[in-house]
This record gives structure tokens, sequence and C-alpha cells, in this order.
């Protein structure tokens, strides 16, 4: 080896250990390196807020029956937050969203409070496209559609209106406003300031021969309502939800008003700037005065909460009615949805017609978990919807399963027997796992979701083992395990060392999806095989594993686990902590499964010789 890679070799080797080496260098270099690993003075302030909206652009065209317009939107969202995910509200859900993209791709969407929401965890500028529907009023020769917007800091809106003649547009809180023909459309242009309403109405344009002497036309102020209501029935009351949608144009207005039946409870009235309501009862009907602390133009929606009592057993009902005054029109949606084993069936609708829920805005189908079974979508004020509920008796369903089992049985030399079970359990309210041991035999230990416990004994002889609540995971609830050892004295063989061996599997009042159960017999005893008889099946190996993947909780869901099982049974865990018994394994197997044990004895009965001392 040359002199070279020797020193080389041996500086690598010193190189890893040398607590006292020294190293000297420039002044200005040194400095150079501690103010680089120096924390900076000035920490970076965090945003005032997670997101902004740079700039909302709305391009809308009128349908040629004039009920709809269909707006492409495209939002530049600044992501302000440094790391994680964040949420940015993009549409109310009075429109009908039909896509959001980023990129070309599907955004990631869901409801919350009235509104699309997006969820990210991307940072910087995102661009957004959305494909919107919203509702066209017309009324007396006049045409108008609002909705909230997501706040920006600027806002642009197009909307392109068939027409051979020249239209009067009026946008609310337009800073610019024009239009012109473009090909076969009336197409308009606004410019709004960082508004949260998008209220827009056209008619046809006002000539000479309308105004001949020049004084203008006052518009009156005029207001449109869409209801979107969500009823739902359960035991002994029926509950609702309304959502007002309001589109008031050319005049604003400071006061609401909205019937209701004499017989509904009104719970609560929600909505931007109100000073104050109040319910006056008339001729039968409650009438809801809302006061506002401003004058409400363009998008306003109100929302009402109620409840109607229920005859025990259900029965005829009528869907309660929500009516809003003042308005030149009113449309709107209703979905039902039960909220319990009530069985809930249509009867004859007037004035409103029945649809398919999937037709229901996501305003409605957005409130709910549970599914919603009927819906309906009228065009006029004074409909009705008749119902009939019936009460069923509830079945019981279980309420603890056990997944699957797993045993281990272990004969010594002398006949003794040692014994280990241990259940996959997945538990929403059972407080004990009662169980039969078998004759003579003796606990061990007893562990639940991993940590040593001590069970109880009730008046018939049953083994108590408490048990903890599973966690939910993915949608359903977790498995954790219980695991119990034991002992028997069992039958020594005779002095021809032959013998019999009678096994007993615990009893559980839980039922077990699949069990399978190993017998180990000392190396030196002779089985004969015609004598094996057991409840379970023989077999050379198992077919199903004992803990499929994904089923059952980790490490550190059995942690949390134990930890909950602590606060549930502190006082079960009280006074001298129980042992951890570990089962020793060794001898001859055999193997055993069942599928579906149903309360019933696992047994097992061989006989054997050669077991001489």
């Amino acid at each position: 080896m040359t002199p070279i890679l020797l020193l080389m070799l041996t500086g690598a080797a010193e190189a890893q250990d040398m607590p006292t080496a020294k190293v000297v260098m420039p002044w200005q270099d040194f400095k150079s390196l501690y103010d680089k690993g120096m924390a900076p003075e000035d920490k970076p302030e965090r945003a005032p807020r997670d997101w902004s909206i740079n700039h909302g652009t709305y391009a809308g065209t009128v349908t040629e029956d004039g009920t709809s317009a269909l707006f492409d939107v495209r939002l530049s969202v600044e992501i302000h937050k440094a790391e994680g995910w964040s949420t940015v509200p993009l549409a109310p859900t009075s429109v009908a969203l039909k896509s959001a993209k980023i990129r070309g791709k599907d955004a990631p969407i869901y409801l919350d409070g009235g509104w699309y929401m997006l969820i990210t965890d991307q940072k910087g500028t995102v661009d957004i496209d959305l494909e919107l529907a919203a509702s066209v009023f017309e009324a007396n020769g006049q045409s108008s559609l609002s909705f909230p917007m997501a706040r920006s800091g600027g806002t642009t809106v197009t909307l392109d209106v068939p027409s051979e003649g020249d239209l009067e547009f009026a946008v609310g809180q337009a800073q610019f406003l024009k239009d012109e023909r473009v090909r076969d459309v009336r197409r308009m242009e606004a410019i709004l300031p960082a508004t949260g309403n998008l209220a827009v109405s056209w008619q046809r344009e006002i000539g000479e021969e309308d105004d001949p002497e020049g004084e203008g036309v006052q518009q009156e102020g005029r207001q449109y309502a869409e209801v979107h209501t969500l009823v739902g029935v359960g035991e002994g009351v029926i509950t609702g939800h309304s959502d007002i949608n309001y589109t008031i144009v050319h005049q604003g207005t400071d006061s609401l008003t909205v019937t209701i039946p004499a017989d509904v409870t009104l719970l609560d009235v929600t909505g931007s700037g109100i000073r104050e309501w109040k319910v006056d009862t008339v001729d039968g009907i409650q009438s809801v005065d809302v006061e506002l602390n401003f004058e409400a133009l363009g998008a306003y929606r109100l929302m009402l909460d109620y409840e109607k009592g229920l005859a025990e057993g259900g029965g005829a009902l009528d869907i309660p009615r929500v009516e809003v005054q003042d308005v030149e029109r009113v449309k709107g949606f209703v979905g039902v949805a039960a909220l319990s084993t009530l069985e809930v069936v249509a009867g004859d609708s007037s004035g409103a017609r029945k649809i398919d829920v999937r037709e229901l805005p996501a305003s409605i189908l957005g409130r709910t978990d549970q599914p919603v079974l009927l819906g309906y979508k009228f065009r006029e004020a004074g409909w009705d919807v008749p119902l009939t509920v019936q009460q069923h008796d509830e079945v019981d369903v279980l309420v603890t399963i056990i997944d699957t089992a797993e045993s281990i049985s272990m004969i010594t030399n002398d006949g003794r027997v040692m014994g280990r079970s241990s259940w996959y359990v997945r538990n929403n309210r059972r407080q004990f796992l009662r169980l039969d041991m078998p004759e003579d035999s003796e606990i061990w230990s007893v562990k639940v979701a991993g940590k040593a416990v001590k069970p109880a004994i009730d008046d018939e002889g049953q083994v108590l083992v408490p048990l903890v609540r599973s966690r939910a995971s993915e949608g359903s609830l977790a498995a954790f395990t219980v695991e119990i050892v034991w002992v028997e004295e069992g039958t020594a063989p005779d002095d021809a060392g032959k013998g019999t061996i009678a096994l007993d599997l615990p009893q559980i009042d839980v039922p077990v999806t699949y069990y399978r159960w190993s017998v180990y017999v000392p190396w030196d005893a002779k089985i004969a095989k015609k004598s094996v008889e057991s409840s379970l099946r023989q077999v050379e190996w198992f077919s199903t594993p004992v803990t499929p993947e994904g089923q059952y909780l980790d490490m550190a869901g059995q942690a949390a686990m134990q930890q909950a099982y602590q606060a549930q049974n502190a006082a079960v865990d009280s006074g001298v902590s129980p042992v951890d018994v570990a089962m020793p394994v060794e001898g001859q197997a055999l193997y055993f499964e069942k599928l579906l044990v149903l309360d019933e004895d696992l047994a097992l009965t061989l006989d054997y010789k050669g077991l001489k001392d």
C-alpha cells in the first residue's frame, strides 16, 4: 500500500472521532458563517388572512327561453398560508355548480354554510374556473337575476341576452356600465367594486314613442323570491329549514314579510343585518315581519328554522308552507328526508311537481347526511304537498361483533391444559363481554386493547370482561383485541401412557364471523386419527388470516384505545394491577376452524397413547 493511500485511510478513520480538534480560519470567514447561522431578528409576520381573491371575471349567457343564465367564471385566488390546507368560498349554493377546475383538472369541492368551498394545499396564485347556472326571473316585461359572489378585489361581468331590439340594463353598484350589440345578442359589460352581490335586470329600452315628453319613467322597486326548503320527518316532530333567496331590483327595501301556518313553531330567523323580527297571528296564519338595518338591493337571503309536532304513530299531514309576501313572483324546491325509521308516503300534491331528488339544489341536499326521499318543484304560491307518515317497530341489531377469533390450547405430558383465546371485537355500546369458562379452569390473565385488566364474575358464574367502545376508523368502527389466558388441571395419562383429551373453549355471548383453533399435544403422543372429534372442522392449515390488514387498529390506535379504557374503567383498574402472562407453545399441532359461531359450544376430544414417563 502506498504511503499516500495509507495516510488518507488513517485520516479518514481519525476524522470520525476528534473531540479535541481545532479549526483555524480568518475572522471574516468565521463571522460570515456565524451570521448565516443566526436566527433572523425579525420573524416573518403571518398574513392577516389565509387567502384573498384578486379578481373575478363572470361571463354569462341567457338561454333562449329566458329562464336561466349560464356563467363561465374565473377567480384568481392568492393563497397566503405558508403551509397546510386552506378553504376558499367560491359560489353560493343558490346557484347550480356544473364544474370547478384548476388547470383543467377537477378541483376538490365541499359544501359548508351555504357555499361551495374549495379545499387546497397549493400556495401562491391559483386560477379557478367555474361553470354556474342561475335562475332568471321575468315579470311585467322585465327580467332579472341575482346571486351572492365571492368577494374579490375587482369584478368584471359580461352578460349576453338574446334580443332583436335594444335593451336597458341596470346593475347594482356598478362603477362602469355599457351595452352593445354583438351579432344576435345584446351584450352588457359592467365593472363592480368589492361587492358581495351580483344583481342584473334588463328590459326593452324606452324610446321617444314611450316617453314623448322626455320626462323619464320612474321604475318601481320589485322583488322576486326563490325558496329552498328541507323538511325532516322524525319521531314526534317535523323540522324545517327554508332559505329564501330574494332578488330586489330598482329600489331597495328595509322590511321583509313571510307567513307560516299557525301550528308551526318558529325557532329562529337569520340573515344579514337583521335589526329585529316579530311574529303576529292573524286569522290562523303567523306573519313574520323582519326589519333590516339597511336597504337591501340585489341578492338577499333570509333563513327560517321551524318545527311542528307530529302525532304519535304518524298519520296524515301537510308540509309546512312558507309563503313570501310582497313579491312579483315566487318559485322554489322542497326536499323531504326521514330522520328515523318512520315511513314517509307522498300524497297527491297541488301546485308543486314531483321531481327526482337529484334535481334538488345543493342548498337542500347539502344540509343533511340523511337520504332525501322526496323532491318537489313549484312555480307559484299556494302549493300543497300532503304526506302520510307511518311508525314501525324497530328491530334490534348487533351493537357488538367479533370479526375473527383465535384460540391456542397446549397439553402437557401430565395432561394439564393451558389455553389462550383472542377475540377481535368491534363494540358500539356494550359494557361487558360475558364468558362461560371451561369447567374447573383458572384464569391467569385478561387483556383488553393490549392492556391487562381484572374481570368480574356475576351470580350465575359468568366472567365479565369490561369493554371499551371502538374508535371510528375510515367511516366504521375499528376492532380491538380481548385476550384471556387460562389453565386446566386436565386428565393425566394412565400407567400405559394412554389417555383421552377433552377440551372446551370459552363460550361467549357475541357472534363470531370466523374462528380458528390450534391444539398442541406432546411430541411423544400418538394420536388415533379416527378418534378426533370436534365441533370445528379439522384442516391442514387455516383458510383465513386472523387479522386481515387494514381492519384493525395500528399501535397508535391501540395506545389511544388503552387511554380511553383507563378513563372509562378507572374503578376496575384500581388496586393491584394484574399480571400479563405469556403463553409458551410447543408440540405437534392440530388445526380447526369454523365460520359463523353463534352462542355454541366449541369442543374437541381425541385419544392418544405413548406418553409413558
